[in-house]
């Protein structure tokens, strides 16, 4: 969200209508000085020192407005007011920082949103079209249609990342009727029209914007544009005030706070009303959720129709303000959530009420400690907090308020990961698993399920994974097998941490210095059970029944199909067996083991004997 309305503010600065048809032209550098021509001229554009404007926005039915502020330096603010959901985000020339929509302040420390900064300076200074540029080289692409028109495609590359913008001149008049801006694994689609003089340029007075692969549209008219006014510096300063939105019980700190962690997760209780349930832990929530069904139990009315990205596919989201809640030594105030169907997720996968995702909006207040051997959390006041145990503490560097962390895999795959206390399992992204080849492994195929929905993926053993010079012997790590629109699609990071690899660290998540310590658990070292059958149950209504079922595993050779409805577990009725859980725990029972099935298939009663192998 921030940085699609990012794009569409920094696209209505220059371009804007030419003037007369031409000869064909092959030098991308004549064309872009065509364009500025029309627009009024390159001079008039270079002596454009300050823009402010203000703009409408529609994002699927959902109106606001924008304010954006410019000056040389790559100084600028943007303010984006939707109603619901309110954010900030600014730069004094040197310090990227940005406001959420609860008030957090949090500074851009990591190298992909510093190097984009850094790009957008330059091209405010018009550096991509100098022809001797050490950073930026222009190429035409030939020719495309937009709408029913004819326009010369030039493609903007740089050599400070693999970002990539098209822009789209009609070959007649040379107005700029569309970019598309390759951003990382986002792609950015503006096409521009009402074309109109402006503050002594000529201005694309609408923009219609497609953020893929989410999907998400939205439609910026601008409404007022004022140039070369002088602008307080001190407007692009961050804030001086931080959200202060919660409260200890006692003292500083709230300690040894008991959470629940089954299945890779880790849930806390939430009360709101006095009345506890069950919420999830996730640092790869980039904010804080709450279920569409509890919502309206809640008497909750969520707002607007956004897109969001889900770890596989884009997820639809609204906002809706959460009463004050409190968990264990901690009250809360109210706070804007992101609405999204979760509990059908938890419920039909593990069994377990879950109503909502505790995630940046809550976890950025706090230095975290998660004990995973000892099962218990402990918050303190970042600005008291002083570390004094023997770990690792690593920078971590937040992007899109995430930690992201250095990490190796087989001492060959480094690179910055994302830190998901919300993820199972580790995964490489599927970007950089098709690069080097890790789809094409042999491995076990499985599904998974995020907030974007079902996931098709395959694990792999590899010999080693390395964070902060602990070294886990033989990691499982997972990969989509095809294309993902969602955040396992990202091109920045090689893939997602999880808690098959936390489970045997004590972690602290510092917020504030972006830093992540790493502390040996008392199940450093431990070698846990894997699964040893290659079938996977769930609850898609009351029954339980089999999801999916590996090709070459012994589920595959004992017979097992999916949609498969299980009636007995070793002669004992489902129903009094237990549940999703123990389901999963009796298939890590030693090689060897034999369980045995009763199903029901098309009406008929199946007896399923499944002998327990290593799958990797």
């Amino acid at each position: 969200m921030r940085r699609m309305l990012l794009i569409a503010a920094a696209a209505a600065l220059v371009w804007g209508i030419a003037g007369a048809a031409g000869a064909a032209l092959v030098d991308p550098y004549d064309i872009y000085e065509r364009h500025m021509e029309s627009v009024g001229g390159i001079e008039a554009v270079r002596a454009e020192t300050t823009l402010y404007f203000e703009a409408e926005i529609d994002v699927s039915g959902t109106k606001g407005s924008i304010k954006h502020w410019a000056a040389p330096g790559g100084r600028n603010r943007v303010e984006v007011d939707l109603g619901i959901f309110q954010q900030v985000q600014g730069s004094d020339g040197e310090v990227l920082w940005s406001v959420d929509p609860n008030g957090k302040l949090q500074f851009a420390r990591d190298d992909a949103s510093l190097t984009r900064a850094e790009l957008e300076r330059r091209m405010q200074r018009l550096e991509h079209l100098d022809r001797d540029s050490e950073v930026f080289t222009l190429e035409l692409d030939g020719l495309a249609p937009v709408g029913d028109r004819k326009a010369y495609v030039v493609r903007i590359i740089n050599g400070l990342n693999d970002d990539v913008t098209m822009d789209y001149f009609d070959t007649k008049t040379f107005e700029h009727l569309k970019r598309v801006a390759s951003v990382g694994q986002t792609e950015e689609i503006v096409l521009l029209s009402d074309f109109r003089e402006a503050g002594g340029l000529v201005r694309a007075h609408r923009h219609d914007v497609t953020i893929a692969p989410i999907g998400q549209k939205h439609t910026v008219t601008m409404k007022l544009f004022r140039s070369n006014e002088a602008i307080d510096p001190s407007l692009f300063d961050p804030p001086e005030d931080d959200a202060r939105d919660f409260a200890f019980v006692e003292g500083e700190s709230a300690e040894g706070i008991p959470m629940r962690f089954i299945e890779g997760h880790v849930y806390l209780e939430v009360a709101i009303g006095g009345e506890p349930r069950l919420w999830v832990l996730d640092t790869g929530a980039s904010m804080s959720v709450v279920d569409t069904g509890f919502a309206e139990e809640l008497g909750l009315e969520p707002e607007g129709d956004m897109k969001g990205a889900g770890a596989g596919n884009a997820v639809d989201v609204s906002f809706a303000a959460l009463p004050p809640f409190e968990v264990p030594g901690i009250r809360f105030e109210s706070q804007m959530v992101a609405v999204i169907d979760v509990s059908e997720l938890f419920r039909r996968t593990t069994d377990i009420d879950v109503v909502g995702i505790l995630g940046y909006d809550f976890l950025s207040r706090f230095v975290t400690r998660i004990d995973y051997a000892n099962e218990t959390l402990s918050f303190y006041l970042p600005d008291v907090f002083a570390y004094e145990g023997d770990g690792v503490s690593l920078d971590a560097p937040l992007r899109h308020h995430i930690f992201t962390v250095p990490a190796s895999v087989d001492g060959e795959h480094s690179g910055m990961w994302v830190l998901d206390v919300g993820a199972s399992g580790i995964s490489f992204h599927y970007p950089y698993a098709k690069e080097h080849g890790i789809v094409d492994l042999d491995g076990v195929e499985h599904v998974g399920f995020g907030a974007g929905g079902r996931l098709e993926g395959k694990g792999a053993e590899f010999e080693t994974i390395e964070v902060g010079g602990y070294v886990v012997p033989d990691p499982v790590i997972g990969f989509p097998m095809a294309p993902v629109a969602g955040a396992f699609g990202a091109t920045d990071e090689l893939g997602n941490l999880g808690s098959t690899l936390f489970r045997h660290f004590v972690l602290y998540l510092d917020y504030d210095e972006q830093r992540v310590i790493f502390e040996e658990g008392d199940d450093f070292g431990t070698v846990f059970p894997r699964d040893g059958g290659g079938v996977q149950f769930w609850r898609p209504e009351e029954e339980i029944e089999v999801l999916f079922v590996s090709p070459g595993t012994p589920a595959e050779s004992a017979g097992f199909r999916e949609g498969d409805v299980l009636r007995t577990v070793n002669g004992v009725d489902v129903g009094e067996f237990g549940n999703l859980r123990d389901l999963r725990e009796i298939l890590r029972d030693p090689p060897g083991t034999t369980h045995t099935f009763g199903v029901e298939r098309d009406g008929s009663a199946e007896t399923i004997a499944l002998t327990l192998a290593e799958l990797f």
